[in-house]
């Protein structure tokens, strides 16, 4: 009878402890996508922004080919389409740190006990390694570089090389 009663002990503390873990994974998998959704939301507020107000993106897209030197020039602190522009940039580079934060890949057991990790994270950062070629993005990232997080710092000192010898597009923008 003692036997029995242990070996029953035994079964519901694997079941439990079966239970237990996919209910860990469940949640964690939930949480990867909630994150994922608010990302693209971010992304298609600031989206929504520029469909509202053009004149930003335009500007994007005629600048493409410049120089970063042309966005540090003293004339354009005198041209409000590239305060305009500029911040449509601030709003892409802070989204993109956040998805770089959310999608660090960890590996091993600390892995498992944080977070969930954003949705198709290597797709994230082909993505932000293409916007990135916008000499503006760029001229940001290379002057004010300390006003963003360890996540896009890190991610702009392993990808700066490729982006910065990359054609930047302009029908991207």
């Amino acid at each position: 009878m003692e036997t029995a009663n242990f070996y029953w002990t035994v079964i519901v503390g694997i079941a439990a402890a079966t239970w237990i873990v996919v209910q860990f994974i469940r949640d964690r998998i939930a949480l990867s996508v909630g994150r994922t959704k608010a990302a693209v939301s971010h992304l298609i507020e600031i989206d929504r922004l520029i469909i509202e107000n053009p004149a930003s993106q335009r500007y994007l897209s005629e600048t493409a080919r410049e120089s970063e030197a042309y966005f540090r020039a003293p004339d354009r602190l005198k041209d409000d389409l590239f305060y305009q522009a500029k911040t449509l940039v601030y709003m892409h580079l802070n989204t993109y740190d956040e998805i770089l934060s959310l999608s660090d890949r960890n590996h091993g057991l600390s892995s498992l006990l944080g977070p969930g990790a954003l949705i198709e994270a290597a797709d994230w950062e082909q993505y932000i390694q293409v916007k990135l070629r916008h000499p503006l993005y760029r001229s940001i990232l290379n002057n004010e570089e300390g006003i963003f997080g360890e996540s896009l710092r890190q991610y702009w000192r392993n990808h700066k090389a490729a982006v910065e010898t990359a054609v930047s597009d302009p029908f991207m923008w």
